[in-house]
């Protein structure tokens, strides 16, 4: 059953991916934060800044107000033209494409970042 379910999981972000708001077709990074329930992009965050945090503090860039995100949970920082992602030493830790994220991860369009009980997409396209 729990393959299923994320197989449910994965043919969901495909086709949020498909539909490819106006906002993600010219060459800008940006995060999608997707509602709780996973059928559709909540909200866009273009990153703009060198360092974008992600947490539950009201001064977070992205702020995800929950008890499953620390504070200041994780960064998206820009190198040149590339985005790496890291955890800021969160209680629950972060996850890149349902992979623990450890020390810097460079990000790639169309990766899954989990913070707690949110998932947001990262869009560079």
């Amino acid at each position: 059953m729990e393959a299923a379910a994320e197989a449910d999981d994965d043919t969901l972000i495909l086709r949020l991916l498909d539909e490819r708001p106006e906002e993600a077709l010219d060459r800008r990074a940006r995060l999608w934060l997707l509602d709780p329930a996973g059928e559709h992009v909540a909200h866009v965050t273009e990153l703009s800044e060198s360092v974008t945090i992600v947490g539950r503090q009201p001064d977070c860039v992205i702020c995800l107000p929950s008890s499953t995100v620390s504070r200041r949970h994780a960064q998206v920082r820009r190198e040149g033209g590339q985005y790496y992602l890291q955890d800021l030493n969160s209680t629950n830790g972060t996850l890149l494409n349902r992979e623990p994220v450890i020390g810097e991860e460079l990000l790639h369009d169309r990766d899954e970042i989990g913070v707690g009980i949110y998932r947001l997409i990262f869009r560079y396209s």
